[in-house]
């Protein structure tokens, strides 16, 4: 009887040692590494000449925590950041800095007035008011463009006339939009449509699309 309250004893010691291993093992939980953020680029790139009004967007590598520029005001989130001025005219040197991984970067511009006029429409596929259009050489294309007068970003959709869309993929980059089509969404004949959206340039300053034109009729 006392062998067997021995062994006894021993097993339970043993599985209160194991418990106390596994207990403070499954108490430290493995803390996943955050990658330091690194600077990725700047829009509009350093070296370029800005108005004094622009809003310049930084981009890194992952989301760089807090990030400050003296002088500037700084906003949004995740990979993407927005320094604001204004901006004194003459040479700028932005010295930016951010949490995450104690990064740091300097960014230099020249500034110019103040930019309050908003970009415009100047070409494209189709012209604003343009009818007899032809719809089988933009289908066999696959892709209707529009260009405006400076950098800008937003965004473009064709729209039916009564406003619905008609499912071609829009992107606005640089000074051009695109307008490309989805396989069984080819535009038809003695129809009007409209390149709609908005779009802004790096100031700010907004600009409604809205570019109609309608197709001929069939031979």
């Amino acid at each position: 009887m006392a062998k067997m309250f021995r062994t006894f004893a021993l097993v339970l010691a043993a599985l209160f040692a194991l418990s106390l291993i596994v207990g403070c093992g499954g108490g430290e939980e493995d803390e996943e590494e955050v990658a330091a953020a690194e600077f990725s680029s700047a829009a509009p790139a350093g070296g370029s000449e800005i108005a004094a009004n622009t809003n310049i967007t930084l981009t890194f590598s992952s989301d760089p925590g807090e990030v400050t520029v003296p002088g500037a005001t700084v906003t949004g989130g995740g990979k993407t950041r927005t320094v604001a001025g204004p901006f004194a005219e003459g040479a700028l040197t932005l010295a930016v800095s951010w949490t995450n991984g104690d990064g740091s970067t300097s960014l230099s511009y020249t500034v110019k007035a103040a930019d309050n006029e908003a970009p415009t429409v100047t070409g494209g596929t189709v012209e604003d008011g343009e009818e007899d259009v032809d719809p089988e050489g933009i289908n066999t294309d696959g892709v209707i463009e529009i260009t405006f007068s400076e950098e800008v970003s937003g965004n473009i959709a064709l729209q039916t006339e009564a406003g619905d869309d008609v499912g071609w993929i829009g992107d606005v980059e640089g000074t051009k939009g695109t307008l490309d089509l989805v396989k069984g969404k080819e535009i038809g004949n003695e129809t009007t449509y409209v390149i709609a959206g908005k779009v802004a340039d790096a100031a700010g300053n907004e600009t409604e699309v809205s570019v109609t034109f309608t197709t001929k009729g069939k031979e």
